[in-house]
């Protein structure tokens, strides 16, 4: 038995906000709740700031016990001017930059083609889940259905796809209590972080200082 771990970092921002998560601690508090191991773990998103996205990046991709070990996928960004139904731009009313919409392509097409890939190389037994998006909910029921793949859904009640509620195992609201104080990052010798070492203190330093920025888009 074993745990798959699919995370999408747009959705995860848009749970936690701006508060800063402890990846480190969110994959030990999934193997805890699922009482199993992550075989692998995945991170997807979009970044329009290659610099800093890569520092964001490096730090989930270190390996456990000093990171969170995550394999990183990154997709792109399409960005959009907006217009008022008679084209005239819409425009900050003190700033003056005009809005623009901002959308990830492709990570949700390739977050399903990395979990159904690595299901099938893996054979996880269980599935966590932390994303909201439903387009890609029958193969994950058919892995529910058809495989005896548990699924456990991570993120808030508010948010996650109604498809795919009545065939998660469990649901962990992280963003409520108890969950989300025990996910936030905290500076090496605050409390419990300091039993971290200075290579995990340096990448969660990392991931989280970029977090709002990257997990956001």
């Amino acid at each position: 038995m074993s745990i798959g771990l699919f995370i999408d970092g747009q959705y995860l921002y848009q749970v936690v906000g701006r508060r800063k998560i402890d990846f480190i601690k969110l994959r030990e508090m999934v193997e805890r709740e699922l009482n199993d191991i992550i075989d692998e773990g995945y991170y997807f998103s979009a970044d329009d700031d290659p610099p800093l996205a890569e520092k964001f990046h490096n730090a989930l991709s270190y390996p456990p016990p000093s990171g969170p070990g995550l394999r990183v996928k990154v997709y792109w960004l399409q960005r959009k001017k907006l217009f008022w139904p008679d084209g005239t731009p819409v425009i900050h009313p003190t700033e003056r930059f005009q809005y623009e919409s901002i959308t990830q392509k492709a990570v949700d097409v390739g977050l399903m083609y990395h979990l159904t890939r690595a299901f099938h190389k893996r054979q996880f037994t269980r599935l966590a889940l932390i994303s909201g998006d439903g387009d890609f909910h029958e193969p994950v029921q058919n892995l529910v259905e058809n495989e005896n793949v548990e699924l456990y859904l991570v993120g808030s009640m508010n948010s996650m796809w109604g498809e795919l509620r009545p065939y998660a195992r469990r649901i962990l609201e992280i963003d409520r209590e108890p969950l989300i104080s025990e996910l936030l990052y905290r500076p090496a010798g605050y409390g419990s972080a300091a039993s971290h070492s200075s290579a995990a203190s340096n990448s969660n330093a990392a991931a989280s200082s970029t977090a709002a920025t990257t997990t956001g888009q």
